[in-house]
């Protein structure tokens, strides 16, 4: 859909109040109706809904305002929990802010509750007009857009307090994430960057390798891995001015964060890497979250917690009292089996197991072979673990959701 149709249908009063009282209402009916509305293009309208009931769980406010979006600023947009989280992160109280890729705004809307003032930079023109159309809808006074190349104005200033940055991804980029093949170039551009600002915050895809970024960035000084509702959606990472010449490798904090619909788990990382003690056999089996495991943190938060790792590369925890809390999911053991085909299938139907959720670690068969293998169907409640511990013995761990005391 054009931008300026999105723009004409939400900036008719009827219109936009048709809209809103048609949210709920399924699309494909409502364009066969449309002969029924006079004066109304049903088929943009019913395209607009269709984006609205995507949008209600990722950006809810935006959902209610029933603000401007399109299917590819939806798509590329931050939700709305992860932009909030990050605008406490970033300390942002009575500090101006540069965003230099501005783009549909949803870091900026979230950010102007803190910052007194940010300057958000976008080259695209239909998503700059979309951004001022919402910057309007919210009453945002302190969110300033700029039609210019985010490089380019940070040229034209003397300093600001933060800069940050979303880079996106060159068309004819590799499938393998890379700073080099992404737009704006932070890459050739950060000591520049650090001139500007004491602190530059860049948004990289969940894709990134981090021993890539940590190279690639030697300024780092602080990594936020961020999942939310348990999938990691970003890496937030910070270079500072003040560390410019001095920071190295390992002189960085990471954080691994889980933002849940009522609450949020976070576990900071040192710069040291704890020893972790092995073990295979338990009561209690434990699935860090994938912000953990991306973070490079099982290790240390095995220890925080008092567990103990089936190995290095499994991912898994193990106990034989119940730890409470935990930052993952917790199962109980129902019973560990080696990795004997004929064994487990004949245990399989002993517990009459025609559906399971299969999870490998480590392991040298994929899900789908395990599912083709044991005639699994996806689903129910109960939980099997396909993994290989620190002696290289291969096992299966039969798990289900503890009962709640």
């Amino acid at each position: 859909m054009q931008i300026k149709t999105i723009l004409d249908l939400l900036g008719n009063g009827n219109t936009k109040q048709f809209i809103g009282e048609h949210l709920k209402d399924d699309v494909k009916k409502l364009a066969l109706d449309a002969s029924k509305y006079r004066n109304m293009d049903v088929k943009a309208i019913a395209s607009l809904i269709l984006l609205y009931q995507k949008a209600e769980i990722k950006l809810p406010e935006h959902y209610k305002k029933l603000a401007a979006l399109n299917p590819k600023t939806y798509e590329q947009s931050t939700s709305e929990a992860v932009a909030k989280y990050k605008a406490k992160l970033l300390q942002l109280e009575g500090k101006e802010l540069v965003n230099i890729t501005g783009g549909l705004g949803i870091d900026d809307w979230a950010m102007s509750e803190y910052a007194s003032k940010i300057d958000s930079c976008e080259i695209d023109p239909f998503v700059h007009e979309l951004a001022k159309f919402n910057i309007n809808l919210f009453q945002k006074s302190n969110i300033i857009r700029h039609l210019v190349d985010g490089i380019d104005f940070v040229k034209s200033i003397d300093s600001t307090d933060i800069i940050y940055a979303d880079p996106d991804r060159r068309p004819d980029a590799a499938k393998v994430f890379r700073l080099e093949d992404s737009q704006p170039d932070i890459l050739n551009n950060i000591s520049f960057l650090l001139t500007k600002a004491k602190q530059v915050w860049i948004k990289l895809s969940p894709m990134a390798d981090l021993a890539y970024v940590i190279n690639a960035l030697p300024t780092i000084t602080q990594i936020a891995v961020i999942a939310h509702l348990g999938e990691v959606k970003e890496l937030l990472v910070c270079c500072e001015k003040t560390n410019f010449e001095s920071v190295t490798s390992t002189n960085y904090r990471i954080i691994a964060v889980n933002i849940g619909n009522e609450t949020t788990d976070t576990f900071v990382g040192g710069i040291s890497e704890e020893t972790a003690l092995y073990h295979n056999s338990g009561n209690y089996l434990y699935e860090p979250n994938k912000a953990i495991i991306k973070a490079g943190l099982s290790k240390e938060y095995c220890s925080a917690i008092n567990s103990k790792m089936l190995s290095p590369n499994s991912h898994l925890f193990i106990s034989d009292e119940e730890i409470k809390n935990v930052f993952g999911r917790t199962f109980k053991i129902k019973q560990r089996i080696a990795y004997k085909p004929k064994l487990i299938k004949t245990y399989l139907q002993s517990q009459t197991i025609k559906k399971a959720n299969v999870t490998i670690r480590n392991f040298r068969e994929t899900t789908a072979q395990l599912r083709e293998r044991f005639k699994l169907n996806d689903g129910g409640e109960d939980y099997l673990f396909f993994t290989t511990d620190q002696e290289k013995n291969a096992w299966m761990f039969h798990c289900v959701y503890p009962k709640k005391s």
